[in-house]
């Protein structure tokens, strides 16, 4: 029999241990849900007409702190909202490679068709 958690998105985040310079720092992800992938999209890529094709316009930064902020639910050590926005680079792009990208939001949201990102 199925139940309204057949249709939901998990409340349990996924555990990732992330191996940096300085330790093991792990990261507690849950995965953005239908609306919230809207929000996402919506708010930091811009289509613009170039030569009558979309181009997309992409605020990487934006994107990124929207993810972090929104999927990063706890670690350990604990970081706080402002330490999450204050990453080192090495981290950052360790990080990322566990959080939703920007490719996989737009394959989402077009059911598997071709994105207008490539």
């Amino acid at each position: 029999m199925l139940k309204p958690s057949d249709f939901t998105i998990s409340n349990t985040p996924d555990r990732h241990e992330i191996e940096t310079e300085a330790g093991t720092l792990v990261i507690y992800v849950k995965p953005l849900s239908w609306i919230k992938q809207q929000q996402a999209i919506s708010q930091f890529v811009d289509f613009k007409l170039i030569d009558g094709e979309p181009t997309p316009s992409i605020d990487f930064g934006g994107y990124w702190d929207y993810v972090l902020i929104n999927c990063v639910v706890d670690s350990e050590p604990k970081l706080s909202k402002k330490d999450l926005r204050n990453l080192t680079p090495e981290v950052g792009a360790k990080i990322s490679e566990v959080l939703p990208s920007l490719d996989d939001l737009v394959e989402g949201i077009s059911g598997g068709e071709p994105s207008p990102l490539e």
